[in-house]
C-alpha cells in the first residue's frame, strides 16, 4: 500500500518534470552564462531571449537554435569595451531529454589590444548533452558516456 500511495504520489512531480524539459524546445533564443567552446561541459541557459530589446542595453551571451539544425553561441555588450567570442555549430535533438552538439566554428574578436584574435574552424564532437530544468531556466550537462573527440 505504501508503495503504491509513494508512485501515486511522485507520478505528477515526474510528469511535471518532463513536461518542463519539453519546453526546453519551444524556445529558440536563450540567455546563456558563457559561449559555447570546445571545452564546454556545462551550460546554463538562463531566460529565453524573447525581447530584443533586453540585448541593446545589456551585456551577457546568447545561444540561439536555427529551425535548420544549427546554432550560434555569442558574446554581446552595448558599450564595444570587451572581448567577444562566439561559436557556431550543428545540433540534433536525441531526446526530449538530451541534445547533441557539434562545433565548428570559434572565434573571438575585440577593439582592445589585450584580447587575443582567434579563428579556430576545427570541427569538434562536444557530445550528448542532458536537459535538466533549474529555477531559472535549463542546465545542459555533457553526459559522461558521451562519445566525442574534442
Amino acid at each position: 500500500m505504501k508503495k503504491i500511495f509513494l508512485a501515486l504520489f511522485l507520478l505528477p512531480i515526474i510528469c511535471f518534470a518532463q513536461d518542463h524539459v519539453s519546453e526546453f524546445w519551444k524556445i529558440d533564443k536563450w540567455l546563456t552564462d558563457e559561449v559555447i567552446n570546445a571545452q564546454t561541459q556545462e551550460l546554463y541557459l538562463i531566460d529565453p531571449l524573447t525581447n530584443p530589446e533586453e540585448m541593446s542595453q545589456n551585456s551577457g551571451n546568447t545561444l540561439t537554435f536555427r529551425t535548420n539544425g544549427t546554432f550560434v553561441s555569442e558574446h554581446f555588450a552595448y558599450i564595444a569595451v570587451d572581448c567577444y567570442p562566439s561559436s557556431k555549430g550543428r545540433f540534433k535533438k536525441i531526446d526530449d531529454n538530451h541534445i547533441h552538439l557539434r562545433i565548428s566554428l570559434y572565434k573571438q574578436m575585440s577593439p582592445l589590444k589585450g584580447c587575443e584574435k582567434i579563428r579556430d574552424v576545427t570541427k569538434r564532437d562536444l557530445g550528448i548533452f542532458k536537459i535538466e530544468p533549474t529555477k531559472e531556466g535549463y542546465r545542459l550537462i555533457k553526459s559522461p558516456l558521451s562519445s566525442s573527440n574534442p
